[in-house]
Parts: structure tokens; sequence; C-alpha cells
């Protein structure tokens, strides 16, 4: 079995920072390039016999997220509030603890997954944030506006993919809102002509 710790080394890429999980699922930080600081985020859900893990994007929680949304509203809108409190900086422990009952019985991923993982993905945004038009920021700001979600400018990067969870809040489509925020997700690619 592969080692899982700080410092050893996944396809070639050294693990940064690890994160267990109450389920056993380890949500690890490793080496990527596209900036200085830059790293990616991988899940490992078995170790095994066989080591497996996934990278995960936005996609998954938009549509995990959209999942919850039809099993009960009331409860994912919970979650979206806990989703929010992580983006602003608040202990995840803290909002572990104050959410825990208010989404219990939600399908799909546990409220410590999404978390943990989102927060490392929000900040991989955020590191790898350069600038966007004007206007497309405004789309942004007006969207976050629209549910008194309050950003500051040191998370820019990461403001794009809440604003992907404030569309399935308000009733937008996941297809849509994937096209709106320009989310790399093949299938749609593929209905314009990618390969």
């Amino acid at each position: 079995m592969q080692k899982i710790q700080i410092g050893e080394y996944l396809r070639r890429k050294k693990i940064l920072d690890i994160i267990k999980l109450s389920d056993g699922w380890i949500i690890i930080k490793t080496e990527n390039s596209k900036s200085v600081n830059d790293f990616r985020v991988k899940t490992i859900y078995q170790t095994t016999p066989r080591l497996r893990y996934y990278t995960p994007k936005h996609a998954h929680f938009a549509i995990d997220f959209y999942g919850k949304i039809c099993a009960d509203k009331n409860k994912a809108m919970k979650l979206f509030d806990a989703i929010i409190q992580t983006w602003n900086r608040r202990n995840i422990k803290d909002v572990i603890g104050k959410y825990q009952k208010d989404v219990r019985n939600l399908p799909g991923y546990s409220l410590e997954y999404i978390l943990y993982a989102l927060n490392w993905i929000l900040d991989q945004e955020d590191i790898n944030f350069t600038d966007r038009p004007p206007k497309r920021q405004q789309e942004i700001d007006d969207l976050l506006n629209k549910l008194n979600i309050k950003s500051t400018t040191d998370r820019r990067g990461s403001q794009l993919a809440i604003s992907l969870f404030c569309s399935l809040v308000l009733g937008e489509h996941p297809v849509n809102a994937f096209i709106r925020v320009n989310l790399d997700v093949l299938p749609v690619k593929r209905a314009f002509g990618a390969v």
C-alpha cells in the first residue's frame, strides 16, 4: 500500500497537506504548476486493496447540491449557509458542529467532505485568479447581492464558484448554471463540437 502522508508522492506530485475524514476518506493537497502557490486537491476514497482517488471539481459539488435541493430544499439551504460560512473563513469544525443536525439524512456527499474539500478548492481558485472583465465581475456581484452575500477582494477568484451555488439556490438548472460560469463540463463541450 502506498503511504499517504505529507512529503510522500502521489503520481509524481508531492503531498503538501492531508485531511482524514471521519468516514475514512482522505483529502490531500498535492503540488501543481498553474502558479507559484498552486496546488491540486485529490479525494482518496479507497486505500486497500488498491488506492483509488479522484480530483474533485466544482461540478461534483454543484450536482450534489442540486440533488440535495431536489431532496429537501430547506435542508439544502442550511448546507448553502454552511458553505458560505466556510467561504467566509469560519472554522470548519465549528461550522460542521453548527449545521450537522440541520443537514442530516440529505443524499450525497457528507457535510464534512463538502466543507473541507470545497474550502481547499475555493482557496485554489483565489490563488490562481488573475482578473476578469468588469462586466463579468458585475454579473457575479449582482448575483451575490441577490442573496445578501458579502465578498472581500481576497476571495475574487472563488466568487465565480460561489456564484454557481447561488444560481442553483435561485432555481437555475445546473446545465445552464455551468454554461453561465463557463465550467469545464465535457458533455457540454461535446455538444458544441469538442472531442
